[in-house]
């Protein structure tokens, strides 16, 4: 990640460090429109990952709240002020992309895809200490906490914005 980070790809670098910093999918990355940001009072910007006009999502798990990074408050600041955030990128061209940055900077680690990004924010969380189910309420992953699936998906309200928020503030993107 540190090298495809430092090429500062004009056409993926946002796109990038956003799937980086919040664990979404390059579809649901891509999909954003300006008003899937939201304040949420003190635990600050959140993005709605939800079915919109550009996107369908995954699963109903994967209709969630990622607190927005911090780092990605000054990123948003310069994309478009309406509308879709990436009005340029759909989900082919930043896989494509991405291949074609992968090759020229020689990384021809096997597996490398875009979706890496969401296995290292994955990693990231596991490597704090983050627990599994907290995890995946971040990624929109049905939680693996109960045996039966059920405890959870019934009983709970989930994590709480503040918990969401504490986690994503800690990632640091690779130097």
């Amino acid at each position: 990640m540190k090298a495809l980070l430092a090429a500062r790809d004009p056409v993926l670098g946002s796109v990038l460090v956003t799937c980086l910093l919040s664990g979404l999918r390059a579809g649901e990355a891509t999909g954003l429109l300006r008003d899937d940001l939201v304040e949420k009072g003190q635990q600050g910007l959140f993005l709605l990952v939800r079915p919109n006009r550009l996107r369908l999502l995954k699963t109903d798990a994967a209709e969630r709240e990622v607190p927005l990074h911090p780092r990605l408050v000054k990123e948003f600041r310069r994309l478009p002020s309406e509308g879709p955030l990436f009005p340029s990128l759909k989900v082919n061209d930043v896989t494509k992309r991405f291949a074609v940055l992968r090759q020229r900077l020689g990384l021809e680690r096997q597996g490398l895809v875009f979706h890496s990004t969401r296995k290292w924010f994955v990693t990231q969380c596991e490597r704090s200490g983050v627990p599994e189910h907290w995890t995946a309420s971040l990624v929109g992953h049905q939680s693996a906490r109960s045996e039966n699936g059920l405890t959870y998906g019934i009983y709970s309200a989930g994590i709480s914005d503040q918990q969401k928020r504490s986690i994503v503030d800690q990632l640091r993107l690779p130097k």
